[in-house]
């Protein structure tokens, strides 16, 4: 695809072969261009498994938005939209309508199952996976904390890849540039784990003590734009607090003041997205993200 610039856009496709036969595991990153983690812990899979031992083949698209990266940014500045939400695109529509058209086409065919990374973006750091029927064995293999059954959003990659018959697994690790080996390696292990439940490879998947699916997660937005100085920190990430405990407060860059305190609302709150340090925020971002304990389905050791 050629942009008005000069520059072509394109697509960079990795595919590592087993020796054995297999299924084929798709695994994309950078849908959004402020993830960069994604395509860190894409690297380092495809270095790390060995094809002698691989059942099967890894399919990889490790920058699914070039653009995006290019500015770190949620959206494409192109036309300003956001891939994960216009798959499966339009041939005939904006470039990410474009995009989306020829990642459906030309990578997702290609793919029998499907792990599609993401993180909390530049400012925030975020730890669950998305669960969902018919993808459960494969979400619950990938050896998180907490899993979230929720909806799967309209016209993101994963909804679409279930359309088309092909489980797929969301995760959400990382972000804010904050202990990023931490969840590079929980990532590389999270898609080591499916390969495992896959039988691409040899062993059994390696679980924490403890996970819990919820049915509720909630973003917190602050309704004033300013600093915001966070007051849990990101070693409290899958953990509880109980309701009112202040997470945050937005304050005034030119006056000080306390413009909002942000509290967690739940008997048993469970943190899942926090900021660290200060950071500024507009009226509508994310600022924390708190799932309700009471939701949980039965703990699974």
């Amino acid at each position: 695809m050629n942009i008005a610039n000069g520059h072509r856009l394109e697509l960079h496709i990795h595919e590592l072969k087993g020796a054995q036969p297999g299924p084929t595991l798709g695994l994309v990153g950078g849908i959004h261009g402020d993830e960069p983690l994604s395509i860190e812990i894409i690297r380092e899979v495809l270095e790390t498994v060995d094809p002698a031992g691989l059942r099967g083949s890894l399919v990889a698209l490790p920058v699914a938005n070039p653009y995006a990266l290019q500015t770190l940014t949620r959206n494409t500045p192109i036309d300003m939209n956001n891939l994960n939400r216009v798959f499966p695109g339009d041939p005939d529509g904006m470039l990410t309508e474009q995009l989306a058209h020829t990642i459906c086409t030309e990578f997702l065919p290609r793919c029998q199952y499907l792990v599609d990374l993401h993180a909390g973006g530049n400012l925030a750091t975020v730890d669950y996976v998305y669960i969902h029927d018919d993808d459960e064995d494969l979400s619950r293999a990938f050896g998180v904390e907490v899993l979230f059954r929720g909806p799967s959003f309209p016209g993101s990659f994963a909804n679409h890849a279930r359309e088309q018959g092909i489980p797929s697994v969301v995760s959400e690790l990382g972000g804010g540039q904050k202990l990023s080996s931490h969840f590079r390696a929980k990532g590389v292990r999270g898609i080591t784990n499916v390969m495992k439940r896959l039988g691409m490879i040899d062993g059994e998947p390696e679980l924490p003590a403890e996970q819990v699916v919820v049915s509720t997660l909630v973003t917190l937005r602050p309704h004033q734009g300013g600093l915001l100085y966070p007051e849990v920190s990101l070693d409290q990430l899958t953990r509880e607090v109980p309701k009112g405990t202040v997470l945050g407060r937005v304050v005034s860059p030119y006056t000080f003041e306390t413009l909002e305190t942000i509290t967690a609302p739940f008997d048993r709150s469970i943190l899942v997205l926090l900021r660290e340090h200060v950071t500024k925020v507009d009226a509508g971002d994310y600022g924390f993200m708190v799932a309700d304990a009471d939701s949980a389905e039965e703990r699974k050791s």
